[in-house]
């Protein structure tokens, strides 16, 4: 190899490290994603059917194809990945295309071949497997020789999906492919949920063929997009195909380093008693959901890198990768080691412990997942270093200790299963996986030398002086320096004394007509001072709207009964006669129709049914979401006060949605629903849950496009549990429209993210967030989805009655409509209801209300409004920047969620609630996205690009950026 080759080898792997972290990034979030949903899925089978004989008996007869497809997937991952990309990158597409056709051909005939010898010695092969169920328990057996033609099948999908899998993996496709499992355990959750009554186990085998296909249909296309080209040939005579095929044989007997103790353990099982095996099973799936996570996905992504590595014989950059892993695998696994181990009782409980799971069934499950947690660091070790030797080439040494691993477990199964049953069986994996990372451990060593394991690494040691010494003290200095050199009496500070002298001045002159009006005039003097401050300092009077508006008229009496509102809404209109208004009717064109619908509200004063101060003090708030607006489009100019605004706005979301829950347990701040008797939250919005649910509506999608701005692993995953609590308090609302209005507008948000790696990540992390929340509402009993089973859903809970009413009542002849809340009025009079009972006073729609209330012309004047957003916001996002688009993406979908909430609420106009909305829409028209700089970057000829001219690529350099943060 020459010099030149050499460096240019060596710049191309010297990200090696960062690759292999974007790589991760995709694995262990599909990973976590597919375990749990794998759990709920285990969750639903354990309580339908338990953990008696019928569960043994599938879990022995599934027990062939789920060892042997690993076993072949863990030998192609060994064997094609190295010598595939080897091909991509020095061979040709119609070579790579060739190889591709010939090893799917040969692994199609494999699994047919396999398969059939399966189901024609089934009976000798379920003996072997379990011979203790064939002598002690018959019944079990049969059951398990009835279910085997129905899960034999499996095996060959599985094969072809992980072999799929793997020469996207070698492409650097990893999201799709990983993200794809999740449709197993999910489709077989729903087939049990729907056949398991009527079928019983059979619908596991039904459930997890029909997965395995909706993921092979997945993978397929993925493939299609990514350009390997599938030719009917199969050439034996290609070159690649004999260093494939020497080192798939050895790999595949290394994957019984994984792999073969669950035969061992269920080989051993079957002399047990009843219920052996699915605990044993069961305690797997416990245990596999972070392993799974951690070091699988690190060993999948580190192997092509080591590969390279080892290629080029770069031993010190091999010894540095497989260092750094070690350790990050060993430190993550040792914390969930204890954790696991010792908390083992309360996870099953809290998991399992459902149905027709009982309380015994937990305790002889919790015993056998402390047993096999306490192996958990040696099976991790043992798994990265199995691919230390694969990426080197010497799978033939994996065969030995895979010899000795299947003797060893064996041996400690026989010993310690006499002993302690259930318990002895894991705790005898445990102790054979320790074996089996010494092992590997000095072989390796002899190998290649001194790996220096019990060093940190240099970056894991960067990273604790970086926390240990922060960067605070530096920021601080900063600070200093500054407020330091500005300590002279300046123009700018002599003018802002003066303001000051200004405001108390005013103080004092209200003070002294206290004599007059205490109250009054107090309240006007420390007015003055607000909306004078408010008005000198404008992006304050922005956060104050963020942070307080929600809480005033709420359920707090700290926040009523002081003009709070009023005190926001002086400054904020005055400024409308101050700032360039005619610059964000520019910017955001549907500006004026909103001005438009305020005003022509206001001419129906002399009409409407409400007193005067009422209506004013109504239509002044109203037109507060117009006057908001345009501050928001003109005062945000930079990133900083974007995200702090933002922030604003989430923050006292935590504290409604905590404030919510803390009611749900305690049965305060809400109302019980008469048809179903559940508890629905309400948190500060009085007993409204629909409020509630409307305002979260807004504020899930905000913080949504706020993680994906978020940097650092602590703020990732608080932003995160925002999230959750934020979707688990909109669930506990029970509303019904607004979780299908915020299911949809969610769905919309993820069609318009910028990438299709945004929006697979996008749908992988919601379906996860949506799984947490249903086990955690399941653990809890919390039937979130019960009142869309109630009776009076066809008349959306009496709303139609009430629209009837609404119509009836209605003449088109009064062009001015019949004036504000005349519609609340007519409802009262009328008292619509059934059963001696009032549904409502309020028409609950506000197509309807503004019909009835404003006309013909008032109602076409607010369906401009809406309909102009959504044109505007569509207009914006096709010449939008990268996280512009992110930002686009979640209003239009709040957008759409928001036009299907008007069919059920009208509390968009609770000024609450709704200014979020009119804020949230105006936030992707604001100055900010005219200043910002673009993401430079280089192409392929090293030449400068901005991300405008990588808009149209597949991967854009904002979106690396973006999914390397999240």
């Amino acid at each position: 190899m020459t010099t030149t080759s050499a460096r240019l080898i060596a710049v191309k792997i010297k990200s090696a490290n960062k690759n292999i972290f974007r790589a991760l990034l995709s694995l262990a979030s599909a990973n976590l994603l597919i375990r749990v949903i794998g759990l709920l899925n285990q969750i639903i089978v354990s309580a339908r059917f338990g953990q008696d004989m019928h569960m043994d008996a599938y879990y022995v007869a599934s027990l062939i194809p789920t060892t042997v497809a690993p076993m072949l997937a863990s030998a192609m991952e060994a064997s094609v990945i190295p010598v595939y990309a080897h091909l991509r990158q020095k061979g040709t597409n119609e070579q790579a295309s060739r190889l591709f056709s010939t090893l799917l051909n040969l692994l199609i005939i494999l699994s047919i071949l396999l398969t059939a010898a399966m189901l024609l010695f089934q009976v000798p092969l379920l003996s072997i497997l379990a011979p203790g169920i064939r002598v002690s328990a018959p019944a079990t057996f049969t059951i398990a020789r009835s279910l085997a033609p129905f899960i034999f099948p499996i095996l060959g999908l599985m094969v072809l999906n992980s072999f799929m899998e793997c020469l996207l993996n070698a492409d650097g496709k990893f999201g799709w492919p990983a993200y794809a499992g999740m449709l197993v355990p999910l489709t077989t959750a729903t087939c049990v949920l729907v056949g398991g009554n009527s079928i019983g186990v059979l619908m596991l085998c039904i459930g997890s063929v029909i997965g395995q296909l909706l993921q092979l249909g997945v993978i397929i296309y993925r493939a299609h997009k990514a350009h390997i080209v599938y030719h009917p040939v199969m050439d034996l005579h290609i070159p690649e195909l004999k260093p494939i095929l020497a080192a798939a044989w050895p790999a595949f007997f290394a994957g019984l380093i994984s792999m073969m103790s669950p035969l061992v353990d269920t080989f051993f099982g079957s002399y047990q008693h009843e219920g052996t095996i699915a605990a044993l099973n069961n305690a797997l799936k416990l245990n596999s959901v972070p392993t799974g996570v951690i070091f699988s996905a690190v060993g999948r992504a580190a192997l092509p890198y080591l590969s390279n590595q080892a290629a080029i014989k770069d031993m010190k950059a091999f010894k540095g990768t497989l260092r750094l892993y070690l350790w990050i695998v060993g430190l993550a696994t040792l914390a969930l080691t204890f954790m696991m181990t010792f908390g083992a009782w309360i996870i099953v409980a809290l998991i399992f412990e459902h149905g027709r799971f009982n309380a015994q069934d937990t305790n002889q499950t919790a015993w056998i997942l402390a047993g096999l947690s306490i192996g958990m660091f040696p099976t991790a070790i043992g798994f990265i270093v199995s691919r230390a030797f694969s990426a080197l080439g010497r799978t033939r040494i994996l065969m030995g200790v895979s010899l000795f691993s299947m003797i060893a477990n064996a041996a400690f199964d026989a010993i310690f299963g006499r002993l302690w049953g259930g318990f002895g069986i894991a705790f005898a994996t445990s102790l054979y996986y320790f074996c089996t990372m010494i092992i590997l451990i000095v072989t390796l060593r002899i190998m290649i030398g001194k790996l220096q394991l019990l060093t940190p690494p240099k970056e894991l040691r960067e990273i604790v002086r970086k926390i240990s010494r922060g960067q605070y003290h530096r920021q601080w200095g900063k600070w200093k320096n500054t407020v330091g050199t500005n300590m002279g009496i300046t123009y700018a500070l002599r003018k802002q004394m003066l303001r000051v002298g200004f405001a108390v001045s005013v103080f004092a002159l209200g003070t002294a007509g206290a004599i007059s009006n205490a109250t009054l005039t107090v309240r006007i003097a420390f007015g003055s001072i607000l909306v004078l401050s408010l008005f000198r300092y404008q992006y304050l009077l922005l956060i104050a709207w963020a942070c307080i508006n929600v809480f005033i008229g709420s359920s707090l009496p700290l926040f009523n009964g002081n003009n709070l509102l009023s005190g926001l809404t002086l400054p904020t209109l005055l400024l409308l006669f101050y700032v360039p208004t005619k610059e964000a009717f520019k910017r955001m064109p549907s500006l004026p129709f909103w001005l438009a619908y305020f005003i022509w509200i206001l001419l129906s004063l002399n009409i409407s049914p409400v007193p005067l101060q009422q209506f004013m003090t109504l239509w002044t708030t109203q037109l507060d979401f117009f006057a908001v607006s345009v501050l928001v489009i003109i005062l945000i100019d930079n990133r900083q006060k974007l995200l702090l605004f933002i922030d604003a706005m989430i923050a006292p979301a935590i504290f409604i949605a905590l404030y919510g829950l803390w009611g749900f347990t305690t049965h305060q701040h809400g109302v019980v629903d008469t048809t179903t008797g559940y508890f629905r939250i309400s948190s500060i919005f009085m007993d409204t849950p629909p409020t509630l649910g409307l305002y979260l509506s807004v504020l899930i999608p905000i913080v949504i496009y706020r993680l994906f701005t978020l940097r650092g692993l602590i703020k990732i995953c608080a932003g995160i549990a925002v999230l959750l609590l934020l979707l688990l308090a909109l669930g506990l609302t029970f509303n019904r429209g607004t979780l299908l209005a915020v299911a949809v507008g969610l769905v919309i948000t993820v069609l318009f993210l910028p990438s299709n790696k945004i929006k697979g990540l996008a749908i992988g992390g919601g379906t996860a967030i949506i799984g947490l929340i249903f086990l955690a509402t399941t653990l809890a009993n919390i039937p979130l989805l019960s009142r869309f089973a109630n009776s009076d859903i066809s008349s959306l809970n009496g709303r139609t009655y009430l629209w009837q009413a609404i119509i009836d009542h209605f003449d088109p002849a009064q062009l001015m409509g019949n004036g504000m809340e005349s519609s609340n009025v007519l409802l009262t009079n009328l008292k619509v209801g059934f059963g001696g009972g009032i549904i409502a006073t309020a028409a609950h729609n506000i197509y309807l209300e503004s019909m009835y209330e404003h006309g013909i012309i008032g109602l076409t004047l607010m369906l401009l409004g809406f309909a102009s957003i959504g044109y505007l916001l569509l207009r914006k996002y096709k010449g939008a920047g990268y996280e512009q688009k992110m930002l686009i993406a979640g209003a239009f979908g709040t957008f759409i969620s928001i036009v299907i909430q008007g069919y059920e609420s009208n509390d968009i106009w609770n000024q609450a609630v709704g200014i979020y909305f009119f804020i949230f829409v105006a936030l992707p028209f604001c100055r900010y996205w005219d200043k910002e700089k673009p993401f430079v970057t280089t192409d392929a000829l090293g030449n400068a690009a901005d991300a405008s001219s990588l808009r149209n690529t597949d991967t854009p350099a904002n979106e690396q950026e973006a999914l390397a943060t999240v």
